[in-house]
């Protein structure tokens, strides 16, 4: 069972080098490499004749460099849709905070004018206002552990009048003049 092999050509030579050192994509896109085995097979072509060219053209050398440099521009694509990708979710999130924000101050406008704030409120305002920014420094890149610290702080001037607003409820409740708070 002879098989007739081919005779290696400029032209065929140039081919195979080609595949083995460039590959080829394959129906998913992927990149696929091929042995000179692999090639010699596909071509009828002998597998010493090959293996001769490939070693003296150097190109595995070759290869290892298309390699190299096809992952580095890979990477490079890569690094650039990522990049896009957080500056847009950034972006949307800032925006996303600040609607946030204006509904927070809508809804805090419109409670001081049917009077109805609570304690309850402010603190539930507080809080919310509070993760909407630590949210938005985030998404500015600005880092949020000095702002742990800032509300861990207890004699600020925001708590003391906090805490003095309570003290007042709870005066009011006791005494049962609940009007006198709004």
């Amino acid at each position: 069972m002879n098989k007739k092999v081919a005779k290696l050509d400029k032209t065929l030579k140039e081919k195979i080098r080609n595949l083995y050192v460039q590959g080829a994509d394959n129906e998913q896109g992927e990149r696929v490499m091929y042995s000179l085995a692999e090639l010699s097979k596909r071509f009828s072509v002998g597998q010493s004749t090959l293996y001769r060219h490939a070693s003296k053209e150097g190109w595995k050398i070759q290869q290892d460099q298309f390699q190299a440099d096809y992952l580095h521009q890979l990477d490079s694509k890569r690094k650039e849709v990522l990049v896009h990708d957080s500056v847009q979710f950034d972006s949307d999130t800032l925006d996303i905070s600040k609607t946030i924000l204006g509904q927070i101050a809508t809804l805090l406008k419109e409670s001081e004018e049917k009077k109805k704030i609570t304690p309850n409120l402010l603190s539930t305002i507080a809080e919310a206002t509070y993760k909407v920014q630590r949210v938005a420094k985030l998404s500015l890149g600005e880092a949020t552990d000095n702002m742990n610290l800032n509300t861990n702080v207890k004699n600020t001037t925001a708590f003391r009048e906090a805490m003095e607003l309570l003290d007042q409820i709870a005066d009011s409740k006791r005494t049962g003049d609940l009007d006198s708070i709004h």
